[in-house]
């Protein structure tokens, strides 16, 4: 909301006859008032008297540090609650909170009793300049007890929160500590030494206020969200609620009551929760023998990374009371078996899974496909060759390389030593088409003592004389192809990682793993269902390996299109998406797959996301090629599996004009014009 302050002019509180545009929406607020049951005449009084406070209301004086650093001691970090302030927004907000509703209100008398004899700590996911007043305003209008707490909140508060902005009014209903963020430090280096004394002020502060009996109040992720999905829990936090008594709060629906892009409010829908208190770590030896029943543990393994331990554990209490899709970075953290299912459960580490899973190679699908898996009873391990990042991934709980953002289930691992494999009662081959040999060379000799299945979930051509993984697991590294197993759809990972519905349709040389390996794979948000022939094992590899070439294909004739003639080329490219896919099952066929086959998931419905995908990268690529804006090392499955193909088949040009072309564009270096009028001409022929 701090876009709007800039627009915030002296009419606000002159009192003059013209008004700014912004002023003209403000005041159809009068309309909402009244229909959220203010009269008329009170909610204009209301309104007007929000503006000019809005305008006349100074910095507090904590503020003053930043022009005179020497002020620090005199004005310290501790902003006082206003009461006549608090008294108006109280009166302004709940018209707009009507709609609220409050769960937990059972553990309000938990918590009066903890006050002054332990330290508390109040947290909350953050999606709005209005959390903090919408936490006070809620517990404030309960009365009681409820009441009581509200007023011994004392939140802190970013330097930013206090510059003119609508909801700044709102940070004068309850105490507040000033801090500085690392953000904040880092755009302003020059203050930074000055930052770093008024954080640790705050948190001495913050110590001797919770002896007091005031509770700490603080949004562990630092911001707020704007898309209200939960964000990564800072690790300046850890010294807030380690070892220290927590309450938990959970919001929703906050950031709906002013939008950043109006300046109309609404009586949004949404929702309280306030949690029981809950021990993080430990306490004085004297202060554990006194704890109260009522007070919950979150005790800290001896083995644990303590401080990530606790950030990750406190986001999934704050995320047990949010709906599925609001748990953001944590989202992979909880069961998500049915999509009817609407309760929070938390994945955990099963003591007798059904399977000891084993992703081979390190990739952005063989993650993806683990954390589905995760959903299931089972431990996984995926392996990887450097044992540096498998270190790292498993204390920090995330794929750094490539979902930095995504916290990891427990029951996902990392290694690099190859003894591990041998636990395996399954395994994923996620190792991409140029990797193989840094992956199987070293395992190869684990993996022959198993007979258990290997579902391979990566695509492409290998540039090997059979061409296809699975071919390659078997004539390069004696993997019995009775154990193989392919699975392959139209999907990306990333989007798999963000639990959005994906499909995969699987094929085994033993056809009667299928149906319960398709069982396994499924969860709420993937659904696996055998292939049309679920014992062509070789079509579903070819539809996902020949698919990336037409997506190439498909970039070129883009690009060439839009630098030549300007504007996009729908017609073109949806009129040759049928003529691909036929040459695609030509190809295939001729190849060993089956005809139907390629009208599935894996061939059909796989080639139109890579043609015309929001994120296909092999359709991209091509387009930056004809631009001349291609990286020259490059690596990708279409890439791979375009100079590899003339070394399977015959690529002759009147049967597949369209592989054919290409290949010669962007392996051989012919004059792309030249090529693609030859294209024309051949089409025509089909």
């Amino acid at each position: 909301m701090a876009e709007k302050d800039s627009n915030m002019g002296q009419d606000a509180e002159g009192g003059g006859h013209t008004h700014a545009p912004w002023q003209r929406e403000f005041f159809k607020n009068v309309e909402g008032f009244t229909r959220y049951g203010v009269p008329e005449e009170r909610a204009k009084e209301i309104l007007t008297k929000f503006l000019k406070l809005s305008v006349s209301t100074p910095l507090p004086d904590v503020t003053k540090t930043f022009q005179n650093p020497d002020l620090l001691d005199e004005v310290g970090v501790h902003t006082k609650q206003d009461p006549p302030l608090r008294d108006f927004m109280v009166e302004f907000l709940t018209p707009l909170m009507r709609n609220f509703t409050f769960e937990g209100r059972e553990n309000v008398q938990y918590i009066m009793p903890l006050l002054g004899k332990y330290p508390v700590t109040l947290i909350s996911n953050h999606m709005s300049h209005l959390d903090a007043p919408a936490i006070y305003n809620m517990l404030y209008n309960e009365g009681g007890d409820a009441r009581k707490i509200a007023d011994q909140l004392v939140f802190i508060a970013g330097r930013l929160a206090f510059e003119p902005d609508f909801a700044r009014l709102a940070l004068y209903m309850f105490d507040t500590l000033l801090v500085c963020s690392k953000l904040d430090m880092s755009d302003n280096p020059g203050l930074a030494d000055l930052m770093t004394r008024i954080n640790m002020r705050a948190f001495r502060q913050s110590q001797q206020l919770q002896k007091e009996g005031r509770i700490m109040s603080i949004f562990p992720e630092g911001t707020r969200s704007r898309t209200g999905r939960l964000i990564s829990f800072v690790d300046t936090v850890y010294h807030y609620v380690a070892n220290k008594i927590i309450i938990p709060v959970t919001l929703e629906g906050t950031d709906n009551i002013l939008p950043t892009s109006s300046f109309l409010f609404n009586a949004a829908k949404g929702k309280m929760v306030l949690g029981r208190p809950i021990l993080v770590g430990k306490l004085s030896s004297k202060q554990m023998a006194d704890l109260p029943d009522f007070v919950d543990r979150l005790d800290v393994p001896e083995t644990a990374d303590k401080k990530q331990y606790i950030i990750d554990n406190l986001a999934t209490i704050v995320g047990q009371n949010l709906h599925k899709h609001r748990h953001g970075t944590y989202r992979n953290l909880y069961v998500a078996d049915d999509p009817r299912n609407k309760e929070n459960r938390l994945i955990t580490r099963p003591t007798n899974p059904v399977h000891k899973v084993v992703v081979i190679g390190h990739s952005p699908y063989g993650t993806a496909i683990a954390s589905v898996l995760a959903n299931k009873n089972t431990d996984i391990l995926i392996y990887t060759d450097d044992a540096e990042k498998a270190a790292e991934y498993n204390q920090r709980r995330v794929d750094g390389g490539y979902f930095p953002l995504f916290k990891l289930p427990p029951n996902i691992s990392f290694t690099s030593n190859p003894v591990d494999v041998e636990q395996g009662t399954l395994f994923v081959q996620a190792a991409r088409p140029w990797e193989l040999d840094k992956y199987y060379s070293r395992l190869k000799l684990y993996l022959q003592k198993s007979d258990a299945p290997v579902v391979s979930v990566v695509k492409g051509f290998t540039g090997s004389e059979k061409g296809l993984i699975l071919d390659d697991l078997s004539n390069e590294y004696n993997i019995d192809p009775a154990r193989h197993v392919v699975m392959s759809g139209a999907n990306y990972p990333e989007q798999i990682m963000e639990r959005k519905i994906s499909g995969y349709e699987m094929a085994a040389n033993r056809p009667e793993l299928v149906s319960d390996l398709a069982q396994l794979f499924s969860s709420g948000y993937v659904f696996v269902r055998p292939a049309v022939n679920s014992s062509d094992v070789r079509g579903v590899q070819l539809g996902g390996a020949l698919k990336n070439i037409y997506a190439l294909a498909t970039g070129l004739l883009d690009g060439y299109y839009e630098s030549s003639l300007g504007g996009n080329c729908d017609n073109s490219l949806f009129h040759v998406s049928n003529r691909f896919f036929r040459e695609m099952t030509a190809i295939g066929t001729a190849m060993g797959g089956q005809a139907e086959t390629f009208g599935g998931l894996s061939g059909l419905t796989d080639l139109m996301l890579a043609c015309f995908g929001a994120d296909a990268r092999d359709r991209q690529y091509a387009h930056d090629f004809v631009n001349g804006k291609a990286e020259a090392d490059h690596k990708s499955n279409g890439v791979f599996g375009v100079r590899s193909l003339p070394n399977l088949i015959n690529l002759n040009p009147d049967d597949y004009p369209v592989a054919f072309a290409v290949h010669a564009v962007m392996v051989k270096g012919m004059e792309g014009e030249k090529v693609l009028e030859s294209i024309m001409y051949s089409l025509r022929k089909f």
